[in-house]
């Protein structure tokens, strides 16, 4: 039983079987005993109330008209072969007279039982207790229920009610019902059977088809679609592994996009490194042209460890492993930093860098290392990209419970039809140029990873040959 086919079908039929079953010890093995029980308390509650309604007269042994109607009343109420015997301290039959079949029964239940009886009385004439039992009655084995009630006057026993009650129409009813049961649970067991591999068909059908639908994805076949129209868990566990496969066929797309970006980002520096350190062999005299091609060299290969930098730091990023050590700080001193660090490279194309602080002592609640990479990147690309003579504005703008920093250049602006796509990873504006020693083309897409795990919210603006504008909002504290 490997297939889930078989297991529902075995499981759903042993279901039914345990039913049947439980059906067959309670209505077949306890029913008799079940009607017996409730035949008994019947006749004890009669019993009982005749005694009371005879005891509460002084003319016993005569029976009071009202204990006659009580039993006339019981006796037309329950036709079940019950039959009500008094008798009193001599073993008279007061009621009713004439009864065969009683007095045979009255016998067993003698003040004085005979010299050599048959058997031992069953009951006891002068007990107060309550007796009742089963008995055969005759060579047909027939059962009949015997209850017996005393009834006590001063504290002594002046007579019995006897009321008997035959078990034939129980019996019969019993034997009747394991027949009908019998084949009532054959055609049950067929028909559960039957429904059980109807259902279990209908519910092992989607499960099949989202595990053929599963495998064709892991083969790679990221077209794959589980076809359910279901609304339940299985649609719902469905439309998950159809989202999965759309999911997996990004990455895959995306997969195959960088490397491509990679090989052809790396394999630019390096052909750049084999060609210049040719030329370097073929010259022998010409120190100014060698030290030139030199430079390419050790340019190129820091072009290339920043690049495999950045991408083991955007791996990390896009991976989930970044771990943000968020605190307090001045953000003014932050901008500073920068600024002192990056004023050098600033002053190679003649541009001022301008700080536009409204308060010094604002403090916000980030990583700082991981925003000091975003301030940068944003403020190095805004003097790659900006005209010589010019500048560049960061200003900061307090509000109630964030700050926007925005980088302001004045550069060759980006198109709007290429701002969508800033943000991802090897995206260059200007793909004419074949040695571009600007970046990495990383730098937006590690910003833009470092600010979606603070939570941040972020954007640009731009206009061609009027420049750009980059700003993003940080919180002032623990959101």
């Amino acid at each position: 039983m490997k297939s889930i086919l078989s297991k529902l079908w075995l499981g759903i039929t042993s279901l039914v079987l345990v039913i049947l079953l439980i059906t067959w010890l309670f209505q077949i093995m306890l029913l008799q005993k079940f009607y017996i029980d409730e035949r008994k308390d019947l006749l004890l509650d009669e019993g009982k109330n005749i005694a009371s309604l005879i005891s509460a007269t002084n003319n016993f042994p005569v029976i009071s008209q009202e204990a006659m109607d009580e039993m006339d009343n019981f006796r037309s109420e329950f036709s079940f072969h019950i039959s009500i015997t008094i008798i009193d301290e001599h073993n008279k039959v007061l009621f009713p007279v004439n009864r065969n079949l009683l007095s045979k029964r009255i016998s067993h239940i003698s003040q004085k039982p005979p010299k050599e009886p048959p058997r031992e009385p069953r009951v006891n004439f002068y007990s107060k207790e309550v007796e009742t039992f089963v008995e055969e009655f005759d060579r047909a084995k027939r059962s009949l229920l015997v209850v017996k009630v005393p009834i006590e006057k001063n504290d002594a026993i002046v007579g019995n009610i006897i009321l008997t009650s035959a078990l034939a129409p129980i019996q019969e009813t019993s034997s009747i019902l394991k027949k009908q049961l019998s084949i009532i649970t054959w055609i049950s067991l067929l028909i559960g059977s039957l429904l059980a591999l109807l259902f279990s068909k209908h519910f092992a059908k989607p499960i099949l088809e989202i595990t053929k639908t599963s495998k064709e994805i892991s083969k790679g076949n990221f077209d794959a679609r589980v076809a359910l129209d279901s609304k339940d868990e299985i649609g719902i566990l469905g439309n998950t592994i159809n989202d999965l496969a759309i999911q997996l066929g990004k990455i895959e797309n995306f997969r195959r996009e960088f490397i491509a970006n990679v090989s052809h980002e790396l394999k630019t520096p390096i052909s750049l490194i084999r060609a210049y350190a040719e030329l370097i062999m073929d010259v022998d005299d010409d120190k100014k042209t060698r030290n030139e091609n030199l430079q390419v060299i050790v340019d190129e290969s820091s072009r290339l460890n920043t690049m495999v930098e950045d991408i083991l730091t955007l791996s990390k990023i896009e991976a989930g492993y970044i771990e943000l050590n968020n605190s307090p700080f001045p953000i003014a001193e932050l901008i500073h930093k920068i600024i002192g660090k990056l004023d050098f490279f600033a002053s190679q194309k003649n541009i001022k860098l301008i700080i536009e602080v409204d308060n010094e002592c604002t403090q916000v609640y980030a990583d700082p290392d991981k925003l000091y990479q975003v301030f940068f990147n944003l403020i190095n690309n805004a003097i790659t990209h900006s005209y010589e003579n010019s500048q560049i504005l960061i200003k900061t703008t307090n509000a109630k419970d964030h700050i926007k920093i925005e980088i302001i250049d004045h550069g060759k602006g980006i198109p709007q039809e290429d701002l969508p796509y800033i943000w991802d990873r090897f995206y260059k504006v200007d793909k004419s140029r074949k040695r571009d020693t600007s970046g990495t083309g990383l730098g937006m897409s590690i910003v833009k990873n470092i600010l979606e795990a603070h939570h941040f919210s972020y954007g640009i603006e731009s206009k061609v040959h009027k420049g750009t504008t980059v700003w993003f909002e940080i919180n002032k504290r623990d959101a």
